[in-house]
């Protein structure tokens, strides 16, 4: 019925030479209500919404509900000129503000916000379809500015979203495809060593070339490719520590492990399976984590990272500093490292402020007797600065730039047992 009368509305709209508007709005975080209070507490809520909702509209206006917490408001009507905009996003926000007030569900206060996208039509040739389609991309514009606002439809916006299908389509069958390659970036140690070295996964795109992790690793942890994709990437650093381990050079390797992976229930034992398969290298395996990680199901979360470490692994946590900073889990968790986040590094060796922190940082990790990284070392000063300090292993530009895995591999079997004592050039 909406689309039946949106493309009606259309079709007048051009006629008369008038404008119409469509809203898109989204209850942000309703997922949680839904999921902590039930279905029952759910239903009710989203119909105080939907009431709220129709008591700021005229009566010639449409408002339906799509499905789960998604609402669409279809104006008609508006003027032919700019002023058709200023009417939809003045709606848009009352409608907005009349959800800031808590919601009484049995004696319990809700507190609920929506975000809304505004398409405005006629707009060419465009289908109801498409019109749905640009409010819905306003929408999720809206969340990603960060939610409880207002988001008018850009061309852009529809770009990015069809880059982002093809891309999201293109990443089920990277892996099969043989598109995923693993690059390694070196850590080293005061004397310039390499003594370990990151494993990061690049997606070398048949069209697009080198695809930039930002932009396909969030897509795989929302379709949940992040699984089988991070258990290629365990099985090649495994692979990688039995040649090291063959050519006796004590090199180790870390891979970036999400919380979708820990979460899996076969996690652990399919590790332990593989660390079977390639033989004695779990000690030089180590696994980084996100402080995000440790604020869901912690007590879940804190028995896997200890099951985990049964398994003779290292857990590090990765960008320290950045998230939820907590003793406390410095204390529950058998952590063997603690990574700088570059954030911090940037700004050594002349700001006060960075060079305060990482001290700080240094101290609580040396009082818990963990190793520390400091990442995004791209300058001989950040290095002899890091140094100084007491920070002992290092990763960054300065030190190495990331390289396929075969590269830095052949460089070190090369070498020999000796290739752990070579300098890594700046820059290389």
């Amino acid at each position: 019925m909406l689309l039946d009368r949106l493309q009606q509305a259309e079709a007048l709209a051009r006629r008369n030479d008038q404008r119409g508007a469509l809203l898109f709005i989204d209850l942000d975080r309703f997922k949680h209500i839904n999921d902590s209070r039930g279905h029952a507490v759910g239903d009710a809520l989203l119909r105080q919404v939907a009431q709220r909702l129709r008591s700021r509209l005229r009566s010639a206006d449409t408002l339906a509900r799509l499905g789960s917490d998604e609402f669409v408001v279809l104006l008609t009507d508006l003027p032919g000129d700019a002023a058709a905009g200023s009417h939809a996003h003045e709606l848009a926000d009352q409608l907005r503000k009349a959800l800031q007030t808590p919601i009484d569900v049995e004696g319990v206060l809700y507190h609920v916000s929506a975000s809304v996208g505004i398409a405005l039509f006629p707009d060419g040739q465009r289908l109801a379809e498409d019109v749905l389609a640009s409010a819905e991309a306003a929408m999720h514009s809206a969340k990603e500015a960060g939610r409880d606002r207002v988001r008018f439809f850009d061309p852009t916006m529809q770009a990015a979203a069809t880059q982002r299908l093809h891309l999201e389509n293109d990443l089920h069958e990277a892996l099969a495809r043989g598109e995923l390659e693993v690059f390694l970036q070196p850590q080293c140690d005061a004397a310039g060593r390499v003594v370990a070295a990151e494993a990061l996964l690049r997606w070398r795109h048949p069209q697009q070339g080198l695809v930039p992790p930002g932009a396909f690793i969030p897509l795989a942890e929302e379709t949940g490719l992040i699984v089988p994709i991070g258990d290629w990437v365990l099985e090649q650093a495994c692979a990688l520590l039995r040649e090291l381990d063959a050519a006796d050079l004590a090199i180790e390797i870390s891979v970036n492990v999400s919380a979708r992976q820990i979460h899996e229930p076969d996690f652990v034992p399919r590790l332990q399976e593989r660390l079977r398969q390639h033989g004695p290298i779990a000690s030089r395996l180590t696994l980084e984590i996100t402080e995000s990680l440790l604020l869901t199901d912690t007590d879940q979360v804190v028995g896997k990272l200890h099951a985990l470490h049964r398994t003779g692994v290292k857990l590090s946590v990765d960008d320290f500093g950045t998230g939820y900073s907590s003793l406390a889990y410095l204390k529950q968790l058998p952590l063997h490292e603690l990574k700088i986040d570059r954030a911090f590094v940037d700004g050594l060796p002349n700001d006060a402020n960075d060079t305060a922190i990482v001290s700080a940082m240094l101290g609580v990790a040396r009082n818990f007797g963990l190793q520390v990284v400091a990442e995004g070392v791209e300058t001989p000063a950040q290095r002899e600065h890091l140094l100084a300090l007491g920070c002992s292993r290092l990763q960054g530009y300065h030190l190495g730039r990331p390289q396929p895995a075969s590269a830095y591999l052949a460089q070190w079997l090369s070498g020999g047992g000796a290739s752990i004592a070579a300098t890594i050039a700046p820059d290389a």
